[in-house]
């Protein structure tokens, strides 16, 4: 005589299954997704055409200021653009083959060969926006002494160079990298905290 099917006590068995199974196809999902986010790109150092967007608190001894930061990168050339509310510019510095400019409110447009002097002659801010723009990209800049700290993940937490010290707090996928989302740079003159909130790697 066969024995009637106990259902009940298969159905442990087959909750067990079940989770399994689901814990398997998510595993699948997000390494495809993994996969898909970084096959085919082009490695990151090479994308040296781009257009941050971002928040950006800055602090010296003398003064603070919260602004929004739009910042257009085009290799050793660059567009960056500090304005507050209602799109109101607090500083407009352009970084051309010839020459670099600043312009602030109330004031002459300032010119020099420098960028970074620009803003330490005119502003009183000490901005190294060569090392920045390796590091907003979670790069390092290649410069000498630059100590870099890096996780299990191989992402880097820390850079100390010279006197500023610069802190990886988050990082979140933009466009199919995995780019810092907070970075707070210190020094003894001033320090600034960026936070990305959007980005676009634009075509050579």
């Amino acid at each position: 005589m066969v024995k009637p099917f106990n259902f009940s006590s298969w159905l442990p068995r087959l909750w067990l299954m079940c989770g399994l199974l689901l814990f398997a196809s998510g595993c699948i999902q997000r390494s495809s997704d993994k996969f898909s986010a970084f096959s085919d790109q082009p490695p990151l150092a090479t994308r040296e055409q781009w257009l941050l967007k971002a928040r950006i608190a800055i602090k010296t001894p003398k003064d603070s200021l919260t602004a929004s930061l739009k910042w257009q990168n085009n290799q050793a050339n660059f567009d960056f653009h500090l304005s507050g509310a209602f799109g109101t510019t607090y500083a407009h510095l352009v970084q051309t083959d010839d020459f670099a400019s600043l312009k602030i409110p109330d004031h002459a447009e300032q010119k020099a060969n420098n960028a970074e002097r620009l803003l330490s002659q005119n502003l009183g801010w000490h901005f190294p926006i060569k090392a920045l723009s390796f590091w907003v990209k979670g790069l390092v800049s290649g410069q000498t002494g630059e100590q870099v700290t890096r996780n299990p993940e191989g992402q880097i937490t820390h850079i100390q160079l010279n006197q500023w010290s610069i802190e990886f707090k988050k990082y979140k996928h933009f466009q199919g990298y995995l780019l810092p989302k907070m970075i707070i740079a210190t020094h003894p003159d001033i320090r600034i905290k960026l936070v990305a909130k959007k980005w676009r790697f634009l075509e050579s």
